[in-house]
């Protein structure tokens, strides 16, 4: 793409923000801004929401009593097992354990602690869960 042509949509999740991208200038890549494009706010849009849902039915699934609190925190936070897995440094069939209740009821405060840290909340929060 042209520098020139690069689209200026001013896209509202940019929220007034400008993003730089790299386009060529005479056949050589400078890089530019945009305000945005409708098919990325569109794309954009359409993950957030699928994001939103899975942090709905996650929130449900801990009040059933079907999973723990670090189910739902995992969505919350953007995460999923494999990035909770790296930000923990616990294996993902570990965190899957984690989820069941009766598994996450018997965790260490040393686990707690560090689950608490990855999603910026209080050990203390994550045991009331419990």
């Amino acid at each position: 793409m042209d520098i020139e042509d690069i689209p200026q949509d001013d896209s509202k999740i940019f929220q007034g923000q400008r993003k730089v991208i790299y386009a060529t200038r005479n056949g050589k890549f400078e890089a530019g801004t945009t305000t945005g494009w409708q098919a990325e706010e569109f794309a954009t849009e359409q993950a957030v929401d699928e994001l939103n849902q899975l942090t709905e039915q996650a929130l449900q699934a801990v009040k059933n009593g079907e999973k723990s609190i670090i189910y739902y925190l995992m969505y919350k936070n953007r995460y999923d097992l494999q990035t909770l897995a790296k930000a923990t440094g616990f294996w993902q069939w570990q965190i899957k354990r984690h989820f069941r209740p009766e598994v996450f009821k018997k965790l260490s405060q040393k686990k707690l602690r560090i689950y608490a840290g990855v999603f910026g909340v209080e050990a203390a929060k994550l045991n009331i869960n419990k």
